[in-house]
Parts: structure tokens; C-alpha cells; sequence
């Protein structure tokens, strides 16, 4: 058994507190069966455990899909959903989950005012990894999904992306679609967000994958606009040095430091434009819906940011994804995001140096705390990016 299924089962377990997974079939020993997985593994994706008292929702747990799911991943997972669907003696490795107490499905149930049950996975091996659940009804339906804090970090990312789709979704917007916001909630202990799902087409694309979506980044900006001002008057930048002077290792606070010390000195008089960012505006948190964008996971958006910051965050991921953090890559992505803007002369971009700034304030701080051995590479790398960008 991998670390990341003996990690999901252990998971699974926790959420009915006292339960045991076992292997289904395994005699019994006189207590309640709680719920009854299938155990996948969707080729190099996290595994995933699927109910499977309904065919439909276990159908329904394979098909998921991004701009950044191929066509490939597509046409597999809605062959699989359906395959299950019609079939579901196919999910041949089953788990049971035996005694303990009423578990999140029972809170859930409550919040949504149905009984529900839900598949779950965790993602990969990274300092932010979490359990997400996908909601189903008795139908099989899919009625919402949940994020749960499970560790200190992640508590603080369920709880701010709540804020934030608390704040989101009091406004309306013709190009950008946030997910409902349900519930934010607790159980456990543990901060518990619920979401309404948003329904992507699987054969809907996104029609260059490296191109972002600028009209809905404008859309999303602008509507938490405030008035021009300088960089050095403002309260991101201030946070941004707050976030720097306390930083645990003092060779990265001070690298860091004398590269702030350097993008003060370039942009710090600039007169500048305020607004938000999603803040992981990337091809899989996003799908396309006619002129429309489905957008995802909100856990880093912020308001009183430079203008600009999400298209390129969107290209240095997507020139970058899937193969190791560098130097070159970073920069590189930023080139193309910014070849329209020649108003500097020989200087740097100003977003590209701001960009920087504000993806290195989260990195650093993210590689001193339990899985921060997975930021750090990236961090580094993009260290040293800003770091050739301020000695132009």
C-alpha cells in the first residue's frame, strides 16, 4: 500500500471519529458499517475513494475537469463515470468503515438539509493538502463540496477562502462564476467550508491552455478597484516588508529584504493601480462556460493588490507545469506574460517585479511549516528570479 493511500484511509477513518477501515468482506464484529468505498486511482492523479451504495455518485466522482484536464484526461474520465455508472461491480478494491460515532457525513447532512454521502480525495503530497469531499444526495446527485482544515495551515486556508467567497459572491459579474457559498461551518474542531459545484462541459475548451483569461482578470480587478497611489503609500507594500521581517531563516529574510530594498528604488514612486487578485488563477482552478469563466478555489484572493498580478501568476504556472522548478522557466513566462509593455525602457516590468514580491511573500513564509519541504524548490527558484530582475 502507497504512502498516499495509507495517508486517505487513515483520513477516511478520522472522519468518524473511532472508526476503523477494513478491507469489505472481512467478517463481522458485531459493529455498524458507517459507509462502503471503492478505492481508485485515476493514472498519476491522487487517489480517490468513491462511494459506491449509489452507481450514479460514483459515476459522478470521476468526472471532473479543468482547462487544464487534456483531451486525453477528459475522454477517460467520462468514459470511466460512465463505465461505473453502468457498472459498478467494476470497483473491485472496497473498504468499509466500521464503528466510531456519527461522523462529517451526519454534519453535513444537517448544514444541507439532506442525508448525503461523498467521495473524497487529498491531492498530492504538498504543505496545503487537505480533504475534499464531493457532496451526493440519495439520488447520487452532486449537491455540494467541502473543504476541512486539517492541519494548522490548511485551518487558515479553509477559513480565508470562506472570507473570501463571502465577499466574492455579494457582487455580480457578466465574465467571472465563483461557486455558491452554502456554508461556512465547524466540525469536529475543524473549520468546515461548503460549496455549491460548479458544472463544467467536459468538451468545452479554453482555446489556447497558456493565454489567460483577461477579460474576466480585468472583470475580477476592477471590481474591487481603489484609487491610484504610490507603492511605498501603500498598505500591501507595508504588509509585504511586515511578512519579510518575519521570516525564520535570516539569510532568506535578508536576500529578500535587499531585493525589496531594490523593487522600492524602481517602482516605489510609480503611481499605481489598486484592485484584487483570485491569487491562484491557473488553467486546472478555472473552466470556460460560453463567455464566462468557472473559477475555483479562493483561498488566496486578496483586495488592495497591484493591478495585474493574476495573468501573470496564470502564465508562469502554465509554462511551468509539470516539470521542475528553475530559474530560467520563471522568467522566461514572465517575458511572454509582459512583451506588450515596453513603456520601462531597459527597466524591469514593474507587475513581473510585483508579481515576484507577492508570490514570494506566500513561498517563504510556506517553507518553514510541516510540508514545507514541498514550496521550497519553487521558492528558491523564483527567489533568484527577482533577485535577476532587480539587477537589470
Amino acid at each position: 500500500m502507497s504512502a498516499v493511500t495509507s495517508e486517505l484511509l487513515e483520513t477516511v477513518a478520522e472522519l468518524w471519529p473511532g472508526a476503523d477501515v477494513v478491507p469489505a468482506g472481512t467478517a463481522g464484529d458485531g459493529r455498524p458499517v458507517r459507509a462502503r468505498y471503492a478505492l481508485l486511482s485515476r493514472g498519476d492523479d491522487p487517489t480517490v475513494l468513491v462511494p459506491v451504495e449509489s452507481a450514479t455518485a460514483a459515476g459522478a466522482s470521476l468526472r471532473r475537469f479543468s482547462t487544464a484536464s487534456s483531451w486525453w484526461e477528459t475522454t477517460s474520465r467520462v468514459a470511466a463515470g460512465a463505465a461505473v455508472r453502468a457498472l459498478p461491480g467494476l470497483l473491485r478494491q472496497r473498504v468499509e468503515i466500521r464503528g466510531g460515532h456519527d461522523g462529517l457525513a451526519v454534519h453535513l447532512s444537517e448544514v444541507l438539509g439532506t442525508p448525503v454521502s461523498f467521495s473524497l480525495s487529498i491531492g498530492t503530497a504538498r504543505v496545503n493538502r487537505k480533504p475534499v469531499l464531493q457532496v451526493f444526495d440519495e439520488e447520487g446527485r452532486c449537491r455540494a463540496f467541502a473543504k476541512v482544515g486539517w492541519s494548522e495551515n490548511t485551518c487558515a486556508d479553509v477559513t480565508a477562502e470562506g472570507r473570501a467567497l463571502a465577499t466574492v459572491t455579494a457582487l455580480e459579474y457578466q465574465h467571472v462564476v465563483p461557486p455558491p457559498l452554502l456554508a461556512r461551518t465547524s466540525w469536529a474542531g475543524r473549520p468546515v467550508l461548503v460549496i455549491g459545484p460548479l458544472q463544467p462541459s467536459p468538451w468545452r475548451r479554453h482555446r489556447r491552455a497558456w493565454t489567460p483569461p483577461e477579460e474576466a482578470m480585468t472583470e475580477l480587478a476592477s471590481s474591487f478597484a481603489s484609487p491610484d497611489g504610490r507603492l511605498t503609500d501603500s498598505a500591501w507594500w507595508q504588509r509585504q516588508w511586515e511578512a519579510t521581517g518575519a521570516l525564520v531563516d535570516p539569510v532568506l529574510r535578508g536576500r529578500f529584504g535587499r531585493a525589496m530594498e531594490r523593487v522600492d528604488g524602481i517602482v516605489g514612486r510609480r503611481a499605481l493601480s489598486w484592485g484584487a487578485w483570485h491569487g491562484d488563477w491557473t488553467p486546472w482552478n478555472m473552466a470556460v462556460s460560453g463567455d464566462a469563466v468557472l473559477l475555483w478555489d479562493w483561498e488566496r484572493f486578496e483586495t488592495g493588490v497591484p493591478m495585474g498580478l493574476d495573468p501573470l501568476h496564470y502564465v508562469v504556472n502554465s509554462f511551468n507545469s509539470g516539470v521542475p522548478a528553475s530559474t530560467e522557466g520563471v522568467l522566461r513566462a514572465l517575458c511572454f506574460a509582459s512583451y506588450r509593455d515596453r513603456s520601462l525602457g531597459g527597466e524591469p516590468h514593474v507587475t513581473s517585479l510585483l508579481y515576484l514580491v507577492a508570490i514570494l511573500t506566500r513561498y517563504l513564509r510556506l517553507v518553514d511549516v510541516p510540508g514545507g519541504e514541498h514550496i521550497s524548490p519553487r521558492a528558491m527558484q523564483t527567489l533568484v528570479a527577482l533577485e535577476r530582475l532587480t539587477q537589470v
